[in-house]
């Protein structure tokens, strides 16, 4: 390269040919294939070179041999997805777009800000309104005078006719956190902005919960959330064996939705005339149980004209607040008379057991009995302990015909349970028992073909399936 005249001289040399090759780069590079070697000697009479001769030596190595390594970028994040991008344009661009179909006017912008949850120097990217001329917003004459510049907008609106509210976006959001970082990554790693959107707005199922309502069958909820019941039925294995499984209202089901790794929460404001139920008017009757309702007036539908703000998630809409009503037609609500005490609960009699006979029609076992079961039969040796099923005061408990030995138990709502064939009887008629207590002994006495608990729950004076009661 030439000849200094020391060599801290020489060393400084390189440190400034490296730094000029990197000034002004918005990439990273490397030097390679160069190897550096100082020699040094005292000399009174040496002559020197002209140091920016070296200088320029050096820094035309450096360039001949420089090789590019990394490109700054600029990472978007969202959840766990990352895009690559070479500019911030680029990164303001994406977002954007990302919401423009939403953004009817244009009057929102992207910013950014730094996260201070963060230890790494990151930025959070924010969605803001446009600047507004507030001076140039018109209300009806008059109004303002009357209730004062300050009061707030919710409250203004109620004064104002609906032909002087305006309809349209009141506010855009990302859903999910969007984080900005500039980093250095291979050039390969980059994407275009086009890819980018695509990699974040593409649909993708995502697992939600779903409550089961009253009414509630696979077919219907297959149906409401676009599900093939088949594919309920895998995503629920451990509650659903095949497509004709049941469920029961408050069970809880998983079920997948389509969504973006972006999704965009954005509010509209619209004016809509609808039809509306009033809320249901409930009376409580102490004296009754929670099983136990009467429909004292039928509800009628109303008729409105509303103001709501719609809160949105990309396409589907997920809450409305209501701003402003003006009712065109009342709707009479619905008046219904409901019990509040609970009512008993039933508990299997026996311990152990299997069905033998279910409730119902059936064919007579061995010609005997009735073909119309009115209760369950559960196959039980004989001397097994029989339980109350819940507790109440004992009706009749002895012989009974071809019930044989019989316990008859009335509970405080006035449903009834009978335990019938039993060889022994524990209790007496007019005794209080409590659910669970032990009131007789299994057997085969009556009209049986063999050792078994013979078990009814009559409500109101009818029979029912004690299966369906009894937990």
């Amino acid at each position: 390269m030439g000849t200094v005249d020391s060599v801290e001289k020489a060393d400084a040399m390189l440190v400034q040919a490296r730094e000029q090759l990197a000034k002004g780069q918005k990439n990273l590079y490397m030097v390679e294939n160069l190897h550096k070697e100082i020699v040094g000697e005292e000399s009174i009479y040496k002559q020197v070179d002209d140091e920016d001769q070296v200088y320029a030596k050096i820094l035309k190595t450096f360039k001949d041999h420089q090789k590019e390594t990394m490109t700054r970028a600029y990472m978007v994040k969202v959840n766990n997805t990352t895009v690559n991008l070479e500019s911030s344009d680029d990164v303001n661009e994406l977002l954007t777009r990302a919401i423009a179909k939403y953004d009817e006017n244009d009057e929102y912008e992207v910013r950014t800000e730094i996260n201070e949850d963060r230890i790494m120097s990151t930025l959070t990217a924010k969605l803001t309104r446009r600047d507004i001329d507030f001076d140039a917003v018109s209300f009806n004459a008059g109004i303002e005078s009357v209730i004062g510049k300050d009061i707030a907008e919710s409250e203004l609106i109620e004064y104002m006719d609906f032909k002087d509210i305006t309809q349209g976006i009141m506010d855009i959001g990302f859903a999910e956190e969007v984080e900005v970082a500039e980093t250095y990554i291979p050039r390969s790693e980059l994407v275009d902005v086009d890819t980018a959107l695509s990699i974040l707005t593409e649909m993708q199922d995502v697992q939600q919960i779903y409550e089961v309502e009253a009414g509630d069958t696979l077919s219907a909820i297959s149906n409401r959330v676009g599900i093939p019941m088949e594919r309920l039925v895998e995503l629920n294995s451990d509650y659903l064996k095949d497509i004709n499984s049941t469920i029961r209202a408050g069970q809880v089901l998983i079920i997948t939705v389509p969504e973006p790794e972006l999704s965009v929460l954005w509010t509209r404001r619209e004016i809509v005339e609808e039809s509306y139920e009033a809320d249901i008017i409930y009376i409580d009757n102490d004296n009754w149980y929670t099983t136990k309702q009467v429909t004292l007036t039928e509800p009628s539908a109303g008729f409105r004209k509303i103001v709501s703000d719609v809160t949105y998630k990309n396409e589907n809409a997920v809450s409305r607040n209501i701003v402003k009503e003006e009712i065109l037609l009342e709707a009479v609500a619905k008046v219904v008379e409901r019990g509040t005490k609970v009512p008993p609960t039933y508990i299997k009699p026996i311990s152990g057991g299997s069905v033998s006979s279910g409730f119902g029609r059936r064919n007579s076992p061995g010609g005997i009995g009735s073909r119309n079961h009115q209760g369950v039969d559960f196959a039980i040796p004989t001397g097994s302990t029989v339980m109350a099923s819940s507790g109440g005061t004992v009706s009749s408990a002895g012989w009974s015909g071809g019930y044989g030995y019989c316990v008859l138990i009335t509970h405080p709502d006035g449903s009834q349970t009978r335990y019938a064939h039993l060889s022994k009887v524990l209790v007496s008629a007019g005794q209080s028992v409590s659910q669970g207590q032990k009131i007789g002994l299994s057997g085969s006495t009556g009209i049986s073909t063999g050792p078994h608990l013979h078990f009814e729950i009559i409500l109101n004076g009818t029979p029912v399936n004690p299966l369906n009661y009894i937990n």
